[in-house]
């Protein structure tokens, strides 16, 4: 996006939030949010990225949140990052969903939060997305298994694997094979 859409975007925005308040187009507030992104306005990006989740567009909801949730987790807002993660998982979007979901799960990996990060992963998995769910499968088979739970950790991993995906699959097999 050029400077100058970019400022017609921003001060239309800004428009609108003055005269409509948060009633703006949810496609425009996620473009004008990942573009504000981009340029390190991390505060801008995050008031229209919210304004798009806020709108509650089947589309543009759930990709703000997801890309909301990448951003503040890269400026270290892990509070910020989940709570749009969550929005974005519970989305019901094929694909955001379980893409925020997984990653949700990694910030609880992240805080050592195990029963929080298994929630998530199996959020993720249930969308059943090809790419996701193998690896949701593997995460959880490495969570199970860090806890001691061998049987879970066994179905996780066979899941995985069972699901021919191309790098998720061999990496289960092999943890499978180096269980007890």
């Amino acid at each position: 996006m050029d400077q100058r859409t970019l400022s017609g975007l921003t001060k239309a925005f800004k428009r609108d939030r003055a005269t409509f308040g948060p009633a703006i187009d949810p496609r425009e507030a996620f473009r004008l949010g990942a573009s504000l992104g981009q340029q390190g306005d991390v505060e801008g990006a995050r008031s229209a990225y919210q304004q798009a989740i806020d709108s509650g567009d089947a589309e543009h909801a759930p990709a703000a949140g997801f890309y909301l949730g990448l951003m503040l987790g890269q400026h270290d807002d892990i509070e910020g990052a989940k709570e749009a993660y969550r929005q974005a998982a519970n989305s019901g979007h094929p694909e955001y969903g379980p893409k925020a979901a997984r990653n949700l799960g990694h910030l609880y990996k992240r805080q050592s939060r195990g029963r929080q990060a298994i929630a998530a992963y199996e959020v993720a998995a249930g969308y059943g997305h090809p790419d996701v769910t193998p690896w949701a499968m593997l995460y959880l088979g490495n969570l199970f298994r860090h806890l001691g739970n061998l049987p879970d950790a066994r179905a996780s991993y066979q899941s995985a694997v069972d699901s021919g995906h191309p790098e998720a699959g061999p990496r289960a097999a092999t943890h499978l094979a180096d269980l007890p």
